[in-house]
C-alpha cells in the first residue's frame, strides 16, 4: 500500500472496510497540523466514477446536511441538497467534510444523522459511498470548535504528520500515488467473527471498558458503537497483513492495527485490549475445524471461551448443504471433548447451552450420524446431550 504521510495507512485501511450494516468504510476523522497534506490526499482517491466530494464545514447551513424543508401536496418534506446528486450518479465515492471544527454547533448537530445514519432527510447515501473528515485541533485551527462528544464517538480518529523527513524524500522522488486496498467482504465477515468473540471474551473480564470518558486531548472513547468499529477495522487488518493475530508471529508493522484501535475506543481501553491480546495463546479457530491446528486444554477459561465461541459462530453460519459441515462438527465436538477431559466444561457450558437452545445441535445430529458417538460421549459432562440423543 503506498502511502506518504504517518495515518495515511489507517486512513485507507478504514475506508476499505465493509460494515455490519452493508456499507463501505468505517467514518473516520483525520486529525493534523494545517499544511501536511490532509486534505490532498484525501481529494486525490478520485478516480472515475469515483469522485471525492468535499464539504467546507464552517461554509455550509445545517440544511445542507439534513435537506431543506418544503411544502409539496399539501405535506411537508425535506428536499435533498444538490450535493446528494453525485453519488446518485456514481453509487460510490467519498463525501469528504473538510475543517470539520470549524463547525458551529448547529452545523455539527446536523451532521449527526448523516454520519451515523448515512441519511439527508428522508434520503440515503448509497452503501459505497464512504464518510471522511479532516481537521486542524481546535487551538490552531482558524475558527476553532471543540468537537462534540455525540459526534466525536461517530467517528475512528486518526493522527495525521509529515515529518521533515518524509516531506525532504518527497522533494526528491514525489509523492506516491494511493489508492484504496480491495478487501473481500466475505472474507471479511468471517474473520470478524472471531475479532468479535475475542472481543467479548476481554469485555467479559473487563466489563468496566465497555464504555469509557474520553482521555485528556483525546476525541475517542469506548461504546458499543465504537467497539463494533473496532471489530470490524480489526478484520481489514488482519486481512491485509497488519494484525497481531492470538498464536501467530507478529507481523512487521502493526502500527496501524494498533492505531486504530486506540482511534476507536480510546487509548485506556485500546491499551487494556492490547495488552490482553498479547497474553491469548489461541490457535486460529478456522485451523481447529479444519484439522490444522488442535485445542490445547491448557489454555485460560477465557481464551477457551473465545476459542469455542468464534468456532460455533462459523459452524452455525455455515449452509447446510457446506461439504465441509460434518468433518468441521466433528472436530468441534471432538475439541469440547479434551477440555470436558481436562475437567474444563464449565468454560464452554455456555456454548453448548445455545447450540441446543437454537436447535442446532438437534438439526446436525439427525442429519449426521457420524457426530452421535461424540455426543453419547459428552453427554457424560454436559446432561442435556442426552436428550438429543434419545430424541
Amino acid at each position: 500500500m503506498s502511502v506518504y504521510a504517518e495515518g495515511a495507512t489507517e486512513l485507507l485501511l478504514a475506508l476499505a472496510t465493509p460494515t455490519p450494516k452493508g456499507y463501505w468504510g468505517v467514518p473516520v476523522l483525520v486529525w493534523g497540523r494545517p499544511g501536511t497534506g490532509k486534505s490532498t490526499f484525501i481529494e486525490s482517491l478520485q478516480r472515475e466514477g469515483f469522485p471525492v466530494f468535499t464539504m467546507i464545514a464552517s461554509l455550509h447551513d445545517p440544511t445542507d446536511f439534513s435537506g431543506l424543508p418544503v411544502l409539496h401536496d399539501g405535506r411537508m418534506r425535506f428536499a435533498p441538497p444538490d450535493w446528494l446528486q453525485v453519488f446518485e450518479q456514481t453509487g460510490r465515492g467519498i463525501l469528504f467534510l473538510d475543517e470539520l471544527t470549524t463547525a458551529p454547533p448547529t452545523v455539527q448537530a446536523a451532521l449527526l444523522r448523516l454520519v451515523l445514519e448515512r441519511k439527508v432527510g428522508a434520503h440515503s447515501l448509497p452503501p459505497e459511498v464512504r464518510i471522511a473528515a479532516a481537521a486542524n485541533p481546535p487551538e490552531i485551527a482558524a475558527v476553532g470548535w471543540e468537537l462534540s462528544p455525540p459526534l466525536a464517538n461517530r467517528f475512528v480518529h486518526i493522527q495525521w504528520n509529515l515529518d521533515g523527513e518524509r516531506y525532504r524524500q518527497s522533494l526528491e522522488s514525489g509523492f506516491a500515488e494511493a489508492t484504496l486496498p480491495e478487501t473481500d467482504p466475505e472474507r471479511h465477515r468471517a474473520r470478524s467473527v472471531f475479532w468479535r468473540n475475542l472481543v467479548a471474551g476481554f469485555l467479559k473480564h473487563n466489563p468496566a471498558l465497555a464504555h469509557t470518558e474520553p482521555a485528556e486531548d483525546e476525541y475517542a472513547f469506548a461504546s458499543p458503537r465504537s467497539w463494533d468499529f473496532a471489530i470490524a477495522l480489526m478484520a481489514t487488518c488482519e486481512l491485509h497483513g497488519y494484525a497481531p493475530t492470538p498464536g501467530q508471529p507478529a507481523p512487521r508493522d502493526a502500527q496501524p492495527f494498533i492505531n486504530l484501535v486506540k482511534g476507536a475506543v480510546g487509548s485506556g481501553a485500546a491499551t487494556s485490549f492490547l495488552d490482553y491480546l498479547r497474553t491469548l495463546r489461541i490457535p486460529d479457530p478456522e485451523a481447529v475445524l479444519d484439522g490444522k491446528a488442535q485445542v490445547d486444554a491448557s489454555l485460560r477459561e477465557d481464551e477457551l471461551f473465545v476459542l469455542f465461541n468464534t468456532m460455533k459462530s462459523l459452524l452455525t453460519g455455515m449452509e447446510g448443504s457446506d461439504p465441509r459441515l460434518s468433518a468441521r462438527t466433528q472436530r468441534f465436538l471432538q475439541g469440547a471433548q479434551v477440555v470436558a477431559n481436562a475437567r474444563k466444561g464449565d468454560s464452554i457450558y455456555t456454548c453448548f447451552r445455545e447450540l441446543i437452545k437454537s436447535g442446532w445441535l438437534q438439526q446436525r445430529a439427525a442429519a449426521d450420524q457420524k457426530i452421535a458417538p461424540i455426543l453419547r460421549e459428552l453427554s457424560r459432562y454436559f446432561e442435556e446431550l442426552t436428550q438429543i440423543l434419545e430424541a
